[in-house]
């Protein structure tokens, strides 16, 4: 059994002078099953990760998203060492800047122009403040998860902190509702309805063409944020697979292979505003080590072959985990949500069994068979079938422990570790 002594107390240590132990909710202890999980990593390989004890995980978190290569690539380090030695922030910027913007707005279908930021946030909130300086209006539709400005926390339920003025003007709409969307786009004057494309299972047929023909119908600016979903399913992003180009799109997490980088790109005449009194500028937005690390990542990204060898072991685990489901008559507790690129778990409870202590139940399991993973996998270019039987098998162990506790309407003897406690919980049982 794995050991996690130096882990442990590094997180005695943190949470002394740092809330949560993590500087982002989703890597925080509270998401693990305690006991059974690492809170610091030491170093990456491919699609393996080492904690501080020494323990090996295979990684089906991928940072969240951002590692779509793999940890420590050799392209990808040799292009940002080559950097390093030159500069990371100057008082001029670097030609990478250029090569990136161009190469953006050569794979990007609505790419037109680009501007660099960092987090996804960034980037949202760029498109935002593009989408209400072009319109003239205030109120946003919004669908999804786009950061922790105020602009879009603030219509969430962890809204603390935020002014009831700033709250009053984001409304969320439901994915794959064209009736709710348009019934809210009558009610306010609209700037922007701003989406994450790819929610759950996906759209359905024809849901973002419709998306697109209403946003327009009633004068708004449509954004997708492809924070998420950009380089995951394909170069272009969701915009490709769909065929469906929105007016601006926010990228972020997988262009940089872990390095901090993010973009807002898409129509010239929305992001030429930036040069007529649109503040959309960062002390290190032009840093140039995460550019060339976006560089590199993307010229991998391109080869032929990628995205279709990421299809393939998804649709490997996506299969397995539905064979399994209903190999244990757990539907009516769990279902497959996502696509095969980015795919998963979504928990019910059941009897006395809340949702989390099902989870709870994955959670500790997986850990065991040395897998890093929330419910929701991200891929990267070297998972290959191997890691794909490692994670059924300890997904198939997961669900009859599962349906033992159900069984049982108990935890007593199925969970050792501690609960899950996330952050965003669900207003469900």
């Amino acid at each position: 059994m794995k050991t996690f002594e130096k882990s442990n107390a590094l997180l005695e240590r943190e949470l002394k002078v740092s809330p949560l132990a993590a500087q982002t909710y989703s890597k925080s202890y509270r998401y693990f099953s305690k006991g059974f999980a690492p809170s610091y990593m030491d170093h990456g390989e491919g699609c393996y990760i080492y904690d501080v004890d020494g323990n090996k995980f295979i990684d089906f978190m991928c940072a969240l998203g951002p590692i779509t290569v793999g940890y420590n690539e050799p392209a990808v380090n040799e292009a940002v060492i080559k950097q390093v030695n030159k500069f990371a922030s100057g008082s001029l910027q670097s030609e990478l800047e250029v090569e990136l913007a161009e190469k953006i707005c050569e794979i990007i279908p609505c790419a037109e122009m680009v501007r660099f930021v960092k987090n996804g946030g960034d980037a949202t909130t760029a498109a935002i403040r593009l989408a209400r300086a072009y319109t003239g209006r205030d109120h946003v539709l919004m669908s999804g998860y786009h950061g922790m400005q105020d602009w879009s926390i603030g219509a969430s339920n962890n809204h603390k902190g935020v002014p009831d003025a700033v709250r009053a003007l984001t409304t969320n709409f439901t994915y794959n509702d064209l009736d709710d969307l348009e019934k809210k786009l009558q009610e306010h004057k609209v700037a922007a309805v701003i989406l994450e494309p790819i929610q759950s299972s996906g759209p359905k047929e024809g849901y973002l063409k419709r998306v697109k023909e209403l946003t327009y119908k009633y004068g708004a600016i449509l954004v997708f944020d492809e924070v998420v979903s950009g380089f995951h399913y394909a170069l272009g992003g969701a915009q490709e697979v769909f065929g469906v180009s929105p007016d601006l799109v926010a990228f972020g997490k997988g262009m940089g292979n872990g390095y901090p980088i993010s973009a807002v790109a898409g129509r010239k005449d929305l992001l030429k505003q930036i040069e007529e009194g649109v503040f959309v500028s960062t002390t290190f937005g032009g840093e140039s080590i995460a550019m060339a690390a976006s560089l590199a990542t993307l010229k991998i990204l391109e080869q032929p072959g990628f995205y279709e060898h990421i299809n393939k072991i998804g649709t490997i685990l996506r299969s397995g985990i539905q064979e399994r489901i209903d190999k244990y008559e757990l539907n009516d507790v769990l279902a497959v949500t996502g696509m095969p690129q980015h795919c998963g778990v979504a928990f019910d409870g059941h009897g006395s069994l809340s949702y989390l202590d099902v989870q709870s139940i994955y959670s500790q399991t997986i850990l065991q068979h040395g897998i890093i993973q929330f419910a929701i996998y991200f891929l990267n270019a070297h998972h290959t079938e191997k890691e794909a039987k490692v994670y059924l098998d300890a997904t198939d162990e997961a669900f009859s422990l599962i349906r033992k506790a159900i069984d049982s309407d108990s935890l007593e003897g199925i969970l050792i570790g501690g609960k899950v406690n996330p952050v965003f919980k669900r207003n469900i049982k």
